[in-house]
């Protein structure tokens, strides 16, 4: 259960901003009173100068207790004086639960006038530890497992994501704010879960999309799979701006600005959390100052081949290159979290899924007479966006047989709807060739036509066996063969 902050405050500062001169026998002489000094800057600008642990649920006032009563500052009369501060957080302490935040200095404004409102200003970190009634051991325990969640999460980024190690900074500093690398991370009373901090429907469609998928949304790979797939594409199911956001993240300079650029955008545009502007820079602040000069000089070996990711896809295997492209492009993911399963079998559902999936899964309203495809079942908006587009049909106006395997005529035959029905072909030669179903004749001539019947010779095989259940690696050379 989420506890809530309770008891914030902010504390403000009240200085004696001059003292009046006593001057005698001159009552008619206006007081003097002290000129307000500008500051020109801070030492340690944009750094940290002390960090504070706090447990969830502690009275904020005893945190920026313990903060420096003064910072300090070079004036615009060339002098460097020590400033009495108090201390503001960025965010909202009383209403969120992150892992950091940052705090900032306040001053008496008139006695002191920052010159340019945009410089940067030194911060002190507060970062949430376990509960001080916590055995010892179980704190350890838990950084370690968040430490090595977190070099996993960066793995995953520079790997599979294609981000170079200032955008991955940026995302790390995110996760550590939101869930401390935790993948069974609840927050806001229990309506946000995992390392991301999914809300309400998010958090349904992770579920639902790894439970479709191979994946346990309660584990580390089952939630980075499902953000890769957030990140895919723009669409309203899943997330409305993800393949923009990827595409931005990809554009950050390697560097320490790079690592600040990355955290703040990735804070502002897919975290999205209250007083994001502010809350921005303090997880671009920790991108630079924390994961950049942590992670910025790893060296990650490139092992997003799909004959690493899956113990069952050699790197000689005829369909590798094929299952390689539909993988990276998300037509096609594991059966499991190492398993792709070339040789299994294809259901009727899981193709209209595929095409569902690189359409970037689109709105699509209606219903479907078919009484064997269920409103709940994970294959239903793709089975319905399929037949209204016209590229699958249905055994009757009551059957579809979602779970029924698609023969290698069905699966060109669904293609070539997909494709508009164009008229080219090239006849067949395989001994078999007179098998195939008269209604499927022109869909496989075509196919053939587009070498999308290559896996055949690859196979070593002279036949087609077009009634016969077509694989996974099947479709995937098929899928790779239509759009490469």
């Amino acid at each position: 259960m989420t506890v809530k902050r309770i008891g914030a405050m902010v504390l403000t500062a009240s200085f004696i901003a001059g003292v009046l001169p006593t001057v005698a026998f001159a009552s008619d002489i206006a007081p003097e009173t002290t000129a307000v000094k500008t500051i020109t800057g801070f030492e340690q600008a944009g750094q940290e100068i002390g960090t504070i642990t706090f447990t969830l649920g502690q009275d904020e006032a005893e945190l920026t207790a313990q903060m420096p009563q003064a910072v300090t500052a070079a004036l615009a009369d060339g002098t460097v004086a020590e400033i009495p501060v108090t201390w503001v957080n960025r965010s909202d302490y009383s209403t969120t639960d992150d892992f950091y935040y940052e705090y900032i200095p306040q001053w008496d404004e008139n006695t002191y006038v920052l010159a340019d409102t945009a410089a940067e200003l030194p911060y002190v970190l507060a970062q949430r530890s376990e509960s001080a009634a916590d055995p010892e051991g179980s704190v350890r325990s838990q950084q370690s497992a968040a430490s090595t969640n977190a070099y996993t999460i960066f793995e995953f980024f520079i790997k599979k994501m294609g981000y170079n190690a200032a955008a991955a900074s940026g995302v790390l500093a995110n996760i550590k704010a939101e869930s401390n690398f935790n993948p069974n991370c609840y927050g806001d009373y229990g309506t946000s879960y995992g390392i991301c901090q999914w809300h309400n429907e998010r958090f349904d469609a992770m579920k639902n999309w790894c439970s479709s998928n191979g994946y346990s949304w309660t584990s580390l790979t089952g939630q980075l799979n499902y953000l890769k797939k957030e990140l895919s594409a723009n669409t309203s199911v899943y997330l409305w701006n993800g393949l923009t956001i990827n595409n931005k993240m990809k554009t950050h300079a390697n560097s320490s600005t790079g690592a600040y650029d990355a955290g703040y955008y990735w804070c502002y545009y897919y975290e999205v959390p209250a007083n994001r502007a502010s809350v921005a820079v303090s997880r671009g602040n920790q991108a630079k100052n924390t994961y950049w000069p942590e992670f910025g000089s790893i060296t990650v070996s490139d092992n997003s081949s799909v004959s690493a990711i899956f113990s069952d896809i050699s790197s000689s295997a005829w369909y590798k290159d094929s299952i390689q492209y539909v993988y990276d492009h998300g037509m096609m993911v594991g059966t499991s979290e190492n398993k792709f399963s070339p040789n299994n079998s294809l259901t009727r559902a899981q193709v209209a899924q595929i095409l569902y999936s690189r359409a970037g899964c689109p709105a699509v309203s209606g219903t479907l007479s078919f009484k064997d495809v269920s409103k709940s079942a994970w294959y239903y908006k793709a089975v319905l966006w399929a037949y209204k587009k016209g590229y699958v049909s249905g055994y009757s106006s009551q059957k579809f047989g979602p779970n029924d395997y698609v023969t290698h005529e069905q699966a060109v035959a669904i293609m070539h709807n997909y494709a508009g029905k164009p008229t080219s072909g090239k006849a067949l030669s395989f001994r078999d060739a007179s098998s195939v179903s008269s209604w499927a004749l022109k869909a496989v001539k075509w196919a053939n036509y587009k070498g999308m019947l290559g896996y055949v010779a690859l196979e070593k095989s002279s036949y087609y066996y077009p009634k016969k259940a077509c694989t996974r690696g099947e479709m995937a050379y098929i899928l790779t063969e239509y759009f490469t």
